[in-house]
């Protein structure tokens, strides 16, 4: 006698799209960032209260500017980010830099573990240089 069953069997085929997601985010970000503005126009920001410092350096306006506001949001390119997932899409704009430099400006009442953790996904994706920005303070007289 003959197996037919063998013969009668549905075979059942998946498609994996996880890689096709992944391609699609890591392009919707890309769309964003380059949407609002080109990377040398991606210098403002978010109004801070930073602290202050005698000795600052002057910022050159290429930098890439990330954004830690008081009640610890993050904004990169005045978009909201979620820190933890901030690595990518700063990798994404320091291929695009010149300069590779990331400018943390964080409020002085932000909590020290965000500020920490922004600084430390900048340095993961690339960062060359990595500056606090801070207010200038005229030196006391002795």
């Amino acid at each position: 006698m003959i197996n037919t069953t063998r013969n009668k069997r549905k075979q059942f085929f998946e498609i994996n799209i996880t890689p096709l997601t992944d391609v699609a985010l890591v392009l919707l970000i890309i769309f964003m960032i380059t949407a609002m503005q080109k990377i040398g126009e991606i210098t403002e920001g978010i109004k801070v209260n930073r602290p202050g410092a005698v000795m600052s350096d002057v910022q050159s306006g290429k930098e890439i500017i990330v954004s830690v506001t008081e009640q610890g949001k993050v904004f990169l390119a005045n978009i909201e980010m979620d820190p933890r997932n901030l690595m990518e899409p700063l990798a994404l704009l320091l291929v695009q830099s010149k300069t590779k430099i990331v400018v943390v400006n964080a409020d002085k009442k932000a909590e020290h573990g965000t500020v920490v953790s922004v600084m430390d996904a900048a340095r993961r994706a690339g960062a060359d240089k990595l500056f606090v920005s801070t207010t200038q303070l005229k030196p006391e007289k002795k």
